[in-house]
């Protein structure tokens, strides 16, 4: 490029001193024809020589350097930086482990025969006359509270082995039943009887005697014909 610009320069300064060459030549010229016009007035003598003062060169081709455009480089695409990657966490150290304590051998026994010191028999001590123990007599229960015990646990018997009808639980029915049964010597059911409540318990309670039962009757009941005869109830509830 900076060889191209100097011949450039020295083309034009050539071109300019070729055209005020020129310039002169012509101005020179039309002098001297001013002058010749003017010369017959004058002696032959003194008669003005025309000169050709054209010095004019013939016009040369001046070879034109072709420019050749220089390509526009693709404007830079910045990447993008990458992100920092984040610094991996310190791992914990892993904290010791406790050396296990050693093991002390254990001592051998002696075995030797450790021989036993006579011990001190102690002295027969005369014997006090004393009263002669009597046994604790059980309190003598009466008939009645016989009944009642037995009554107890024939009714917790009941209570255990109930099991509440489907019916009446889908339906949200409660209520209580009252009934009299009659039991053998043997502690069988011998009678049944329904006295109160709502029918759908009826099934649910004679089941539930009949898996009571036979019970032991007390002696002081078996003598009489019917060993026991009592009216019971249930409770049945709907627990949530």
């Amino acid at each position: 490029m900076l060889g191209s610009a100097k011949r450039y320069r020295r083309l034009l300064f050539a071109v300019g001193v070729l055209l005020s060459l020129g310039i002169h030549g012509v101005i020179g010229y039309r002098l001297q024809r001013t002058d010749l016009d003017k010369a017959p007035d004058l002696m032959p003598s003194y008669a003005a020589v025309r000169i050709n003062m054209s010095t004019t060169a013939p016009n040369e081709a001046v070879p034109v350097k072709k420019v050749t455009p220089v390509a526009e480089l693709p404007p830079k695409i910045e990447k993008p930086k990458p992100k920092p990657k984040p610094k991996p966490k310190p791992k914990p150290k892993p904290k010791p482990k406790p050396k296990p304590k050693p093991v002390e051998p254990l001592k051998p026994k002696d075995n030797r025969a450790v021989r036993p010191q006579p011990q001190p028999q102690p002295q027969p001590q005369p014997q006090s006359q004393s009263a002669p123990v009597v046994p604790n007599e059980m309190p003598i229960m009466s008939k009645a509270e016989h009944r009642d015990r037995l009554l107890a646990e024939l009714i917790k018997r009941i209570d255990n082995n109930k099991e509440y009808p489907s019916r009446a639980l889908k339906r949200g029915i409660q209520g209580r039943v009252a009934f009299r049964l009659t039991l053998s010597k043997e502690g069988y059911l011998q009678h049944f009887q329904w006295l109160e409540g709502n029918r759908l318990f009826y099934k649910s309670t004679l089941a539930s005697i009949k898996r009571s039962l036979p019970i032991t009757i007390p002696a002081e009941l078996s003598g009489s014909a019917a060993a026991f005869n009592y009216e019971l109830a249930l409770q049945y509830t709907i627990v949530q």
